[in-house]
């Protein structure tokens, strides 16, 4: 059994045991008293009727805003690089711009976008405008980067410039691109929680209503499920590069 192997066995069955004790401790709880633990009240997770579909709901505005932003932005920066490799000139001014817009505040930005769009248009064009600086970055750097060979070999072979971005650039800047993908996922999971200031944010809305609240529970249940789903969506990202570069996965083992 190799060491990787034997690590996940020992995290199975420290979470296994973590999964018991926390059963027969939730097995205990009930809204009829009040928890000793004023940081997390399990009862509000586990016990109220209404907690699974308010979490659920939350959970799913946080996915959509988040792929959304990131599905128009990576359209965009799909353009914009194309231009800036067409035209090598570009490349300064279309970073300088989007550089720009990753630097305005986000709450600032929600704010003005919101008296012109609707709360739903002026989150997505505020998050959109966060991811296109690395975008565009990671898919110029992953184009450019294909070595100058293989673009001599494919012009040697006759091909022309569409099908050579298409089957040897892109492939070969496959890695690099999702890099800049999974960095403008994680940040976008972070920046719909601060959406909440206009009446969205998905699983933010639970930490604001916490803090003004004063419920700690919402705040660490709502933070903790923003972590995870940046983490999921990180990971998605991981096994997708893997399964587009599976030359990659053969010459590493």
């Amino acid at each position: 059994m190799t060491r990787r192997r034997i690590v996940l066995a020992l995290v199975a069955c420290v979470v296994g045991v973590g999964a018991v004790a926390a059963w027969q401790r939730i097995q205990d709880l009930s809204l009829e008293t009040q928890a000793t633990n004023p940081i997390v009240r399990w009862e509000w997770v586990f016990l109220r009727e209404d907690t699974p579909a308010e979490l659920w709901e939350a959970t799913l505005q946080h996915l959509q805003l988040t792929l959304m932003a990131v599905g128009i932005g990576f359209v965009l920066a799909s353009v914009l690089a194309a231009v800036a490799l067409r035209f090598r000139w570009t490349f300064p001014p279309i970073t300088a711009f989007t550089g720009f817009l990753y630097t305005v505040p986000s709450v600032a930005l929600f704010g003005i976008l919101v008296t012109y769009y609707s709360n739903t248009e002026a989150a997505l064009i505020a998050l959109v405008s966060y991811t296109l600086l690395i975008l565009v970055r990671n898919i110029v750097a992953g184009i450019a980067g294909v070595p100058r060979a293989v673009v001599d070999a494919a012009d040697g072979l006759g091909m022309s410039r569409v099908r050579r971005l298409l089957t040897v650039e892109l492939p070969l800047a496959v890695p690099v691109i999702v890099a800049g993908l999974r960095v403008a996922t994680v940040t976008t999971v972070g920046l719909v929680g601060i959406t909440a200031i206009i009446q969205l944010g998905g699983l933010g809305s639970l930490i604001f209503e916490g803090f003004n609240s004063q419920y700690y529970t919402k705040m660490v249940v709502g933070s903790a499920l923003s972590v995870g789903l940046a983490v999921a969506l990180d990971l998605l990202f991981s096994r997708a590069e893997i399964a587009l570069t599976p030359w990659a996965r053969r010459r590493a083992s």
